[in-house]
């Protein structure tokens, strides 16, 4: 087992509004990394994909690259990369993630968040419910004055994961690390294409999520738990049954959150990837869940003709 050092820091420009801002820093890792409850990938997955987080891709003329499956959070258990992962990180050619962290992003996340139209978080949800999204927001660390002005989905987004410890996800730590080693870093996606697949929700569909998330805060924890069980157990069918067990009760809504949150990214995702995998000897790394079902990446790939198999 291989101990990450972090030896840089992504820089963060001030901004003009430091409650937003505070705000913006809280979510980031979140919004960017995290699949909120209720986003469960379909029926029917693919047994080849169900065990591994490190995936060999072949094809023809070039060095294998490998697909890591990573989980978006900072515990602790996770901040030590499994010895098979960190010799392929190492000696990959170039390093891609989701969403490369930047000031920029990050800023520009801060703006998306808040209503500038005149609506109020208060006013969308009524006084009761309000209230009781400002305390469990509170318990998050973010103070009050931000709440009013807060879209629904970033409250939601707020309160999908326990407040950050140290910050540091495992997809962070390994662009610091590519960027320690002076690896080409690339992104799959921007991260205002992923601030708009909240965004871009209706105001009605932002609600009813922040209502699930308020609602159902007590079993978070547990939550969190299995799945940080699941990924430790590189079992990519037990992550997607973690995910289904917690869906929100709203059909119609889990199936929208599904196809915006996975089944559309993942065709976004197999796309961009081309570019690295025609280089060889590329480390990608993406949320697991990505990795798993007939509309996973691992099956996506094989259908466009590559060859996959699991390293560890």
């Amino acid at each position: 087992m291989n101990r990450l050092p972090v030896t840089a820091r992504i820089a963060t420009a001030a901004h003009p509004r430091p409650v937003r801002a505070r705000a913006a820093m809280l979510v980031a890792g979140l919004l960017v990394l995290a699949l909120p409850a209720g986003a469960a990938p379909p029926a029917g997955e693919a047994p080849a994909y169900n065990k591994g987080l490190l995936w060999k891709i072949e094809t023809t003329a070039v060095r294998p690259s490998f697909l890591f499956g990573t989980i978006h959070s900072d515990d602790a258990r996770l901040a030590t990369l499994p010895a098979p992962v960190k010799a392929r990180f190492d000696q990959a050619a170039s390093f891609t993630m989701e969403a490369l962290a930047n000031a920029t992003g990050m800023l520009a996340m801060a703006e998306a968040m808040f209503f500038n139209d005149g609506n109020t978080l208060e006013g969308v949800l009524g006084k009761d419910h309000y209230r009781r999204t400002v305390q469990a927001l509170a318990a998050r660390g973010l103070p009050p004055e931000s709440a009013q002005k807060m879209k629904p989905w970033a409250a939601m987004m707020t309160l999908s994961l326990p407040p950050p410890t140290t910050g540091l996800f495992l997809d962070l730590a390994l662009q610091l690390e590519a960027a320690r080693q002076s690896k080409p870093t690339y992104g799959l996606e921007t991260m205002a294409e992923q601030v708009a697949v909240f965004d871009e929700l209706r105001l009605e569909d932002q609600v009813e999520l922040l209502r699930d998330s308020v609602a159902n805060l007590h079993r978070l924890d547990r939550q969190i738990e299995e799945l940080i069980q699941a990924y430790l157990r590189r079992d990519l069918a037990g992550l997607a049954a973690v995910e289904r067990k917690y869906r929100i009760g709203d059909a119609r809504l889990n199936e929208l959150l599904t196809d915006r949150l996975l089944v559309a990214r993942n065709r976004v995702m197999l796309e961009r990837m081309q570019p690295r995998l025609r280089e060889g000897n590329a480390f990608i790394a993406v949320g697991a869940l990505h990795l798993h079902g007939n509309d996973g990446l691992l099956a996506l790939l094989e259908k466009t003709g590559h060859r996959v198999s699991a390293v560890y």
